[in-house]
């Protein structure tokens, strides 16, 4: 007896944020994760932090690194949660690429891609990988986040509503970011037959679709608003926003989501096991 799709994608999404926790690729996933946040939080967030609450210090400063303004990140309600915000914005899609690589290809590999679309769809399949790593993704993010408010707590950081909804908007925002990222690495390992082979793929695509967007708005400047339809490419806007600010950006990784996953699903449908 087939089981609603409803059903199905949940259920495969459930094995696959299991997967986090049972077993050892998911334990190495875990450790990576918590070993490059403990060092960012402690040798960069942590000293960071304390320089940006000290007002003497800032006193005239204006930009840093040309794209993020101090002053804008001191008006968070803790400069931990605005440090965290800007790494989680750069690193997260990175995480994304790397750890969502393995959506159908590893299946097929193993030989289990047959045996799962003579009980599921398709595209049951693919939608139930894609929302598993988008579980495993906001589990990662919120555990990185808890560990940023612990060490807000720390450092003299209050409890307070205003605190726990600027979390909230970290986890949110950077989720909604990480979509096309995600949706990216679906399409990827329904083309490709091994997660390497997806990953090196992905940075190919997502480096060189710039430099040669470059090179063609240099003879033609018709072209520069292409640069706005890449993966990521809200992400230097956001970067200077105050939690809950503006939902506009975010428009863009939503679509760009949605046309990955259609394409997925289309190539899915196409392409022999």
């Amino acid at each position: 007896m087939h089981l609603p799709a409803w059903s199905q994608l949940w259920l495969l999404s459930q094995i696959e944020w299991q997967r986090l926790f049972l077993t050892r690729r998911g334990w190495l996933t875990l450790a990576a994760s918590c070993l490059l946040w403990f060092v960012l939080l402690r040798y960069l967030v942590m000293p960071l932090s304390q320089w940006m609450l000290d007002p003497a210090i800032l006193e005239g400063a204006e930009m840093v690194a040309g794209w993020v303004d101090v002053r804008q990140l001191l008006l968070w309600p803790r400069p931990e949660l605005s440090l965290y915000w800007l790494l989680a914005l750069v690193l997260s899609p990175m995480a994304a690429v790397l750890f969502s690589a393995g959506q159908i290809c590893r299946d097929r590999s193993r030989g289990t891609l047959r045996l799962y679309c003579l009980r599921i769809s398709r595209s049951s399949l693919l939608l139930g990988r894609f929302l598993g790593q988008l579980l495993v993704q906001g589990t990662l993010l919120a555990l990185t986040l808890v560990a940023s408010l612990a060490l807000a707590f720390w450092q003299g950081a209050v409890l307070s509503l205003e605190l726990l909804s600027a979390a909230l908007f970290c986890w949110v925002f950077v989720m909604l970011c990480l979509l096309p990222f995600t949706a990216l690495m679906s399409l990827m390992s329904v083309w490709l037959n091994s997660s390497r082979a997806a990953v090196s793929l992905a940075i190919v695509v997502l480096s060189v679709l710039p430099v040669v967007l470059g090179v063609l708005a240099y003879y033609w400047p018709g072209v520069l608003p292409l640069f706005g339809w890449l993966p990521g490419a809200q992400i230097p806007a956001l970067m200077n926003s105050l939690p809950w600010q503006s939902w506009a950006p975010l428009a863009l990784p939503v679509g760009q989501a949605l046309m990955l996953l259609a394409l997925s699903l289309y190539s899915f449908e196409r392409r022999g096991i």
